[in-house]
């Protein structure tokens, strides 16, 4: 149909969200969820990540701080507590809608 979006194509923000929310956790259990290495695992852009953290951040689901390496600073996030339960949500929600595509 003309004007339909392929959802097969590109990802639905719930889909990158959930993305995102599993780094952080998958990343926090290895050690720290730095946002290059959250960025890399969600196979994102840059930019594009760097705007739904903001958005995940904002509402709760993550929290950032900022640490010394060396010369530079680094950025780690950590899933919150409201973040886990929401995780959970988009998890269901993703199976619910995307699993048979």
């Amino acid at each position: 149909m003309k004007g339909m979006v392929d959802v097969t194509k590109y990802r639905p923000a719930v889909k990158i969200i959930m993305v995102l929310l599993e780094c952080v956790e998958r990343n926090q259990r290895k050690g720290r969820a730095l946002k290059t290495r959250v960025i890399q695992c969600a196979n994102m852009k840059t930019a594009s990540a760097e705007r739904y953290l903001e958005i995940l951040r904002d509402a709760g689901y993550i929290s950032e701080r900022k640490e010394s390496w060396g010369e530079r600073n680094i950025i780690v996030y950590e899933l919150t507590p409201l973040g886990r339960d929401r995780l959970e949500w988009f998890r269901k929600i993703n199976a619910e809608l995307f699993e048979n595509l």
